[in-house]
């Protein structure tokens, strides 16, 4: 399904936040106070993560970001990014071209869990704001 002429690519459903965390176990401990709906490891590229879901948004946990060398310090820790589907990538990333905006990752392909192996690209804001985009099909 494309989108019409008349339709600027957007983001949708947010599939995601990625957290970094030194101590993963203290994290979870932390988390799991919150009573959450589900807690869980996920396939994540080669390896298994935790990922904890509360009020129906996933936070998936990392000791290293996949992302962290490409930028200009790796991340400190925390929250670490926010994902969203969208419907067409190339869509969107032609639009944000148009805006002066590049991924300064990707797009690659990655192993996302329950999605199994998509297409990524992530971007920062001047601020520092990361966010991913991930193609709902």
């Amino acid at each position: 399904m494309g989108q019409s002429e008349n339709t600027k690519p957007q983001l949708e459903a947010l599939f995601n936040i990625g957290i970094k965390a030194e101590n993963i176990e203290e994290e979870l401990k932390f988390l799991k106070a919150f009573n959450p709906d589900k807690v869980s490891k996920v396939q994540f590229g080669p390896k298994e993560i935790d990922a904890i879901e509360l009020g129906g948004v996933k936070l998936f946990l990392f000791q290293t970001l996949s992302y962290d060398n490409y930028l200009p310090n790796p991340h400190p820790g925390g929250i670490g990014h926010a994902s969203f589907m969208v419907e067409n990538l190339d869509d969107l990333l032609a639009h944000l071209e148009t805006k002066g905006i590049k991924p300064f990752r990707g797009p690659y392909e990655g192993q996302l869990g329950e999605l199994g192996k998509r297409m990524v690209a992530m971007f920062r804001s001047p601020n520092g704001t990361l966010v991913s985009v991930i193609p709902r099909t």
